[in-house]
């Protein structure tokens, strides 16, 4: 029989990216309180953050700023992958219907495994892919149909706005899915000195792309500075321990598990924070959405008694 702490240790992986969810879904609370700051303008704010809080850590670790000869590829291709997604995201939220925005984006779950087997030899098989299957149709239903969307939508299929928005949230489903992947890939190096690459690239991308595609404007007074403060400690706090989650545990089982939470949990910030009550519809994908983390937890305890 495993003591406590050693089945907690087991855990360690879940647990950190049911955390990881907890603070990025904040952030989304505070960006939808921050509307009338363009996206890109966020985006910069949340890598400042990100980089103010990493740098000292690292110095004060003495950990390589930017890592070894040998890690600085992944290191980039972290950076680069991370901060263009961050951008496809908005962009997608911009230009499509929400509901079906997020059914695409959250459907990184799917591609997840399938990216880790050809990459990361992890296994792909059932037991991997029903709760990856089970969250993206929970997510489609929590979307309200969003075929009714596209369908609706069918006569501008060649929408020059639609376009850009449906290219976005595909190339970002992609990018989502390849972050996991290399964040697998650099499981050995210090969770810090990824978030300070990550966050000083993301400063320059970001920047670059608001002042080409989009505007700065100044925070106004009362209470914008503080959300952007909370929102900065948050976005540090969510991708610290996404990145420790992906240290501990699978690829695939972290990618399903933020997608089902981040869900879940805008339900709880939604009613608490702004008072809107979901659906039968919405209540029903949450249950398939909750259903695939069970699965994932039945998943480990196997583990557990194998071991």
């Amino acid at each position: 029989m495993l003591h406590r702490v050693e089945i907690l240790y087991l855990y360690k992986g879940i647990l950190l990216s049911g955390l990881s969810s907890v603070f990025f879904s904040l952030c989304a609370v505070a960006v939808k309180s921050l509307h009338n700051i363009h996206p890109g303008q966020l985006a910069v704010h949340r890598f400042v953050s990100i980089l103010l809080i990493s740098l000292p850590i690292v110095i004060y670790k003495k950990e390589p700023l930017f890592g070894k000869s040998n890690e600085h590829l992944f290191l980039f291709l972290r950076s680069l992958a991370g901060s263009t997604n961050l951008f496809l995201n908005f962009l997608a939220y911009r230009y499509l219907p929400l509901g079906e925005a997020s059914v695409i984006i959250f459907s990184v779950p799917v591609f997840v495994p399938i990216m880790a087997k050809i990459f990361l030899k992890e296994p792909c098989g059932l037991v991997q892919a029903v709760p990856a299957l089970l969250t993206v149709v929970g997510l489609a239903i929590i979307s309200d149909n969003p075929t009714r969307h596209i369908n609706s939508y069918s006569s501008k299929a060649y929408d020059s706005q639609r376009m850009i928005g449906l290219t976005a949230a595909l190339a970002s489903v992609l990018l989502g899915s390849a972050i996991f992947i290399i964040l697998r890939k650099l499981k050995q190096v210090d969770s810090t000195v990824v978030l300070f690459n990550f966050a000083w690239f993301g400063v320059l991308e970001t920047n670059l792309l608001t002042y080409f595609f989009g505007e700065f404007t100044f925070l106004t007074c009362g209470h914008e500075p503080l959300l952007i403060v909370v929102f900065g400690i948050f976005s540090f706090l969510g991708q610290f321990l996404m990145t420790c989650a992906t240290r501990e545990e699978e690829a695939s089982v972290v990618a399903t598990l933020r997608s089902a939470t981040d869900i879940i949990l805008s339900f709880i910030w939604q009613f608490a924070f702004f008072k809107n009550t979901p659906n039968i519809s919405s209540l029903f994908g949450a249950v398939l959405v909750s259903f695939s983390i069970f699965l994932v937890g039945i998943q480990k305890w196997q583990q557990v008694l194998k071991s």
